[in-house]
């Protein structure tokens, strides 16, 4: 398991922090005021970077197209999922626990 810290400020409010967890994963961590989500960055349906897409607050839509994720459950709207991280919020830090299973 590792346990990603930064601080909340590197995330724009209603905006997106990519971080390089390793060489098979990204992780895409939303923020909305003082909650934080956390995703795999790669789409499942074409692979493209999440992160970079379109936030509405609950959702991202993918940049290469329509599929959607909300970044709070990982439901896609084509059924497809995207795996989430566990995230906590102390004062100024946000920490993402990832599993050994998704490094």
């Amino acid at each position: 398991m590792a346990v990603i810290k930064i601080s909340k400020n590197e995330i724009p409010d209603g905006g997106c922090k990519i971080i390089e967890v390793s060489e098979r994963l990204r992780v895409a961590v939303f923020r909305v005021g003082e909650r934080c989500a956390a995703i795999n960055n790669r789409c499942p349906h074409r692979g493209a970077a999440l992160g970079e897409g379109e936030f509405d607050g609950t959702t991202v839509k993918c940049p290469l197209h329509s599929f959607r994720v909300d970044v709070w459950k990982g439901k896609g709207n084509a059924g497809k999922p995207v795996q989430t991280f566990p995230v906590t919020v102390e004062n100024d830090e946000v920490s993402v626990v990832v599993d050994d299973a998704a490094l």
